[in-house]
């Protein structure tokens, strides 16, 4: 590998003599870098100009290089996108380290108003933090396929449309822009038979749930996020932090998830969940859990969020619909009304698009309030479930998604694990004839209206102490039949 990065560098030192321009009086977007230092290392400041005509915010991405290639470049983003104008002064920080040793590009990403982007990008650089031996060419601003270098004042710079090969993607309905209300389906492998069930059903959305540790590139969450719109659906992206990390870095945790969310909202996701859950010490710190202290975050996400991709929908992390709190204490968990209560009282509905939701521990149809045999606690009953949230937000313009909602059968498969007993009678049928008449109550129902519902799920094969595959609508022969009920509601 050391071999094969040092002939290309050699190649690339015949190509590239120019110098970056450092002319700030007139360039509207510019990166300030001395031609020669053409090795990085560790952490490195990025200075420069952004000032276009129509700035919107920007913030700093970097990709590998390779002379020639006309493959898209894979862009990470560096930085957390920020909206202040900079003249001549610090753009952000470059941590290297999170990068392979090899010879890179570093570009900055300009959103502009009009909701294009503009560019400007310089190359290569060799980063080196193994102790390899790497040299370079001297730095310039290059162009780069597909891409417009800025290096004046600009006119706004579109960003490159699909080629002629490419047919368009027909996505589904946005959030609140369409008379049925949208379903999507929770998924795990996301095969073509799943892309088939789903489009089957009627399903316009697909979700991924990504789990987030500190120094965690993109990666997983762009190839999701491109496979979900390659299938023609729209993508919500659930994303949850690792609470162990979130428990030792206190509130300078928020910052870093924020910046990370930030960063995936440039892949062009069509809407993101901030958290999982944060009313469980499964999810959040014991004895930190506290809806003030998710409004923190929430506050930061959402900001982050907006100011790299103001098209993302930000859905609140859905809380776990339970009565817990009296047998385990508030350290360990709220009950959901209670944490509705509180996060209506602070500024989350000012830093969301929508409340999410949860609803998966129905054993009666979904229009029904009473018979339960475990007890009339209002989780068990969807219609009740919707009273539990409507009510705690009365008054506020906000509506709710339900980012899961399912119905647990162990038909085909063995009886439920201990803690599950509760779902043993319910059938495959009752499954679908349940999850079609969810969805018609959801459409209708008046207090907040719903503007998204996610199946849970689609194509899980989990079966053991946690009976995921219990709740997938794909059973296992194959068949959906929750599908055909979607599908005719």
């Amino acid at each position: 590998m050391k071999n094969h990065i040092t002939g290309l560098a050699v190649i690339l030192i015949g190509m590239f003599v120019m110098a970056v321009s450092v002319a700030q009086d007139t360039a509207a977007m510019i990166l300030i870098w001395d031609a020669d230092a053409t090795t990085v290392s560790g952490t490195v400041e990025i200075r420069g100009t952004v000032n276009p005509p129509g700035f919107q915010s920007y913030f700093l991405e970097a990709a590998p290089f390779a002379v020639g290639s006309t493959s898209p470049a894979r862009w990470t983003p560096i930085s957390l996108p920020s909206g202040q104008i900079v003249l001549d002064a610090k753009l952000g920080d470059w941590n290297t380290k999170i990068f392979p040793d090899g010879i890179y590009q570093l570009r900055i990403h300009v959103v502009l108003g009009s909701g294009e982007s503009a560019f400007y990008t310089i190359a290569p650089i060799a980063i080196n933090n193994e102790g390899s031996t790497l040299s370079s060419a001297p730095v310039t601003a290059i162009e780069t396929p597909g891409l417009v270098v800025l290096t004046a004042l600009p006119t706004n710079t579109p960003t490159p449309a699909p080629t002629a090969t490419q047919a368009p993607l027909e996505l589904g309905p946005i959030i609140g822009q369409s008379e049925r209300l949208p379903i999507g389906g929770h998924v795990a492998d996301f095969t073509e038979n799943t892309q088939n069930a789903m489009r089957s059903a009627g399903m316009t959305w697909v979700k991924f749930q990504r789990r987030y540790r500190l120094g965690d590139t993109i990666d997983a969450s762009r190839d999701a996020i491109e496979r979900g719109h390659r299938a023609g659906l729209r993508v919500l992206l659930g994303v949850v932090g690792d609470v162990e990390e979130l428990r030792r870095e206190g509130d300078a945790y928020y910052a870093q998830f924020a910046a990370y969310l930030g960063q995936v909202a440039t892949l062009n996701p069509d809407a993101i969940e901030v958290w999982n859950e944060p009313n469980l010490d499964r999810e959040w710190p014991t004895g930190l859990i506290d809806p003030r202290r998710y409004a923190d975050m929430l506050r930061a996400a959402y900001t982050s969020i907006k100011a790299a991709n103001p098209n993302v929908t930000v859905i609140t992390g859905a809380l776990a619909p339970t009565g817990a709190e009296g047998a385990f204490g508030l350290a360990r968990v709220w009950n959901d009304n209670r944490y509705y209560q509180v996060m209506a009282t602070t500024d989350i509905p000012q830093h969301a698009d929508c409340i999410g939701v949860h609803y998966n521990e129905g054993i009666v149809p979904p229009d029904q309030t009473f018979g339960d045999p475990r007890d009339n606690y209002p989780t068990r009953y969807l219609l009740t479930q919707l009273e539990r949230v409507s009510y705690a937000f009365r008054g506020i313009d906000i509506p709710m998604c339900f980012t899961e909602l399912g119905y647990l059968t162990p038909e085909g498969y063995p009886p439920l694990p201990a803690g599950f007993e509760w779902a043993g009678r319910v059938t495959v049928a009752q499954q679908a004839a349940w999850l079609a008449g969810a969805a018609n109550i959801l459409e209708t129902y008046e207090p907040m209206p719903v503007q998204l519902m996610i199946v849970w799920n689609v194509d899980f094969t989990r079966y053991d102490t946690d009976p995921m595959a219990g709740f997938a609508i794909i059973r296992p022969d194959g068949t959906c039949p929750a599908c055909v009920a979607l599908a005719g509601r």
